[in-house]
C-alpha cells in the first residue's frame, strides 16, 4: 500500500481518495465510528484544495500523504495553489454566517480532528488523529 495518493484537480476523483483513506484505516484497526469522522476530515480537506486551492485546475494536483507515529495517524493534503489567511476566517456560528451555504468544511475538520496544522502558507493542511 502507498503512503501517498497524487490526484488532479477535479471533485470526480473523490471516491479514490475515500478509498485510499479507508484502506488506510483499517489497515490501523480504527473503529467505523473514527472511520466515518477521519474520511470526512481528509475529504472535505481535498475538496478545499480542489476547489479553494487550485481553483478547479485540471492542470494541478493535490497530494494526499499518510504516516503514523506511536498512536497517531497524521494526513497531510497539499495543493499547488497560493494558500489562504487561515487565521482570517469567519466564525460559521455566527449570526452573520448561520445561514450561508459554505464556510463550514474547517470548522467541521478541527471539530474532529485531534489537531490541524497550516504550513506552506495554508496550501498544506496536516491532521493528526488520535488511535
Amino acid at each position: 500500500m502507498n503512503n501517498y495518493l497524487k490526484i488532479p484537480s477535479d471533485i470526480k476523483y473523490l471516491d479514490q481518495v475515500k478509498n485510499f483513506v479507508y484502506e488506510i484505516l483499517e489497515q490501523n484497526s480504527v473503529t467505523d465510528s473514527a472511520m466515518l469522522f477521519i474520511n470526512l476530515c481528509v475529504n472535505e480537506c481535498v475538496s478545499n484544495a480542489i476547489v479553494h486551492g487550485n481553483r478547479g485546475d485540471i492542470n494541478k494536483y493535490v497530494l494526499i500523504s499518510f504516516f503514523s507515529e506511536s498512536d497517531f495517524l497524521f494526513f497531510e493534503i497539499a495543493d499547488e495553489g497560493y494558500g489562504f489567511n487561515y487565521m482570517d476566517l469567519p466564525d460559521p456560528t455566527s449570526f452573520d454566517n448561520i445561514k450561508k451555504e459554505g464556510g463550514r468544511g474547517l470548522y467541521i475538520i478541527q471539530s474532529f480532528a485531534d489537531e490541524i496544522k497550516f504550513k506552506n502558507n495554508g496550501s498544506l493542511v496536516q491532521l493528526k488523529f488520535k488511535l
